[in-house]
């Protein structure tokens, strides 16, 4: 069926009026495309600009997801302007051109450039089917894959490589079918080896919090390379002189201590951005990520900047194991003002962490790796570990953030220098 845009088939509703018409210009509209989709493909023109075109003439061809269309122009006179050319996805209400008298001016079309003068193509679907009928001619073809613009808008659409369409059929010419066929398959392939589970409440509030300190906070990262060395020493003795008892000291305790130690000469770490007013807490209460069944938590430690490194050690390890048997309260993990993060058991060298707002930073700690190292002009063997920082740039910038890390990288290297 035809489609006109006048009077003269206006009660059939189901078809729109595709030109309006005032006294000099007729504005040619891209009609719907149907229920399902509100932009139709613009297969093929048959008139070029500065054609003459008589009131039923069709001007062009659309391709919607249900079926092909010709649209006849309503008025005659010349086709003007063209703003869109064959294979382009229109949308519904676009103006696609203007017919009038010659030497009219259209209106200025800020969405699109007109597209002027002959066109010496020929249309694509006539070259096409010229193409496929040579290369159904040939067996070995030129190598190039060949989709019409119905194909295309489809694979465009859905996200579809032809190329891979084409493989898949081992066809050169691939035609608005053979998507639909690929599509009906791969959805079939894909729901043999998928399957749901439903998101649970923990997962829900982990990713609205990541996903607005992300949106929210400009993050800016720096790494530091450690010589473990010192520290592993230290470690060794403190739990050699608690053999007997139950806590055992992490370097995830000696690292809070080092971090809050530092933050007396870097309080901005310690911080929260406000747009009428910054709040710098005197006291550190590092909270630690700790992973648990379907997520994450993060207890707090409060004041480690008063605390010895066994008292961070004996708190750490009690709230690891209310984490695991799913006895935290609420007060456990509020409060926090700087967090940590470690996957160096996971045997991961260096990764960035998300900044747990309103903190202002994360330390994203790496594992400790036998590394070779320059010491004095000789090559030697050494424990290396990495930190990587994530700080809020609103409130730190990038000389305190990184005189932050060397700070940390002294005391680590020097763990005695936590006495002074």
């Amino acid at each position: 069926m035809r489609w006109f845009g006048s009077s003269k088939y206006s009660e059939v509703k189901t078809k729109p009026n595709l030109f309006e018409v005032n006294t000099v210009l007729t504005k040619i509209i891209m009609p719907s495309g149907g229920q399902t989709t509100n932009e139709s493909v613009l297969v093929k023109w048959y008139k070029n600009v500065g054609d003459t075109v008589q009131k039923g003439d069709v001007l062009f061809e659309i391709e919607t997801d249900k079926a092909t269309l010709p649209i006849e122009s309503y008025g005659g006179g010349i086709l003007l302007v063209r703003y869109y050319q064959e294979g382009d996805v229109v949308a519904t209400g676009e103006v696609v051109g203007y017919v009038g008298d010659e030497g009219e001016v259209p209106p200025e079309n800020t969405k699109q450039t007109p597209i002027q003068g002959k066109d010496d193509d020929q249309p694509i679907l006539k070259r096409e089917s010229e193409i496929e009928k040579k290369i159904s001619e040939s067996e070995e073809g030129n190598g190039r894959v060949l989709a019409s613009p119905a194909a295309r808008y489809v694979a465009k659409k859905e996200k579809v490589n032809i190329e891979e369409v084409a493989n898949s059929l081992f066809k050169k010419v691939i035609k608005r079918e053979d998507v639909l066929n690929y599509l009906q398959k791969s959805e079939t392939s894909d729901m043999e080896e998928i399957y749901f589970i439903e998101t649970s409440p923990m997962r829900k509030t982990i990713a609205k919090r990541m996903t607005e300190s992300v949106t929210k906070v400009p993050h800016f990262m720096v790494s530091i390379e450690i010589d473990m060395t010192q520290c592993i020493s230290l470690r060794r003795k403190l739990n050699d002189f608690l053999k007997d008892d139950e806590i055992k000291v992490s370097f995830n305790d000696i690292l809070m201590k080092c971090a809050s130690k530092a933050i007396e000469k870097y309080p901005f770490i310690n911080a929260r951005y406000g747009e009428e007013k910054i709040t710098i807490y005197k006291n550190v209460h590092f909270g630690l990520a700790v992973s648990v069944e379907g997520g994450l938590v993060v207890p707090v430690v409060r004041q480690t900047n008063k605390k010895t490194i066994l008292e961070i050690a004996r708190e750490n390890m009690n709230n690891i194991h209310k984490a695991r048997n799913n006895q935290l309260q609420p007060a456990d993990l509020t409060g926090g003002t700087i967090t940590l993060s470690n996957l160096g058991m996971f045997g991961i060298d260096c990764f960035t962490a998300i900044i747990n707002q309103p903190e202002s930073c994360i330390l994203a700690v790496g594992q400790i790796a036998e590394k070779p190292v320059s010491r004095n002009g000789q090559i030697t063997s050494r424990q290396m570990m990495t930190i990587t920082a994530s700080f809020d740039h609103r409130l730190i910038d990038g000389a305190v953030g990184a005189s932050f890390l060397k700070e940390m990288k002294l005391l680590l290297e020097n763990p005695e220098l936590l006495l002074v």
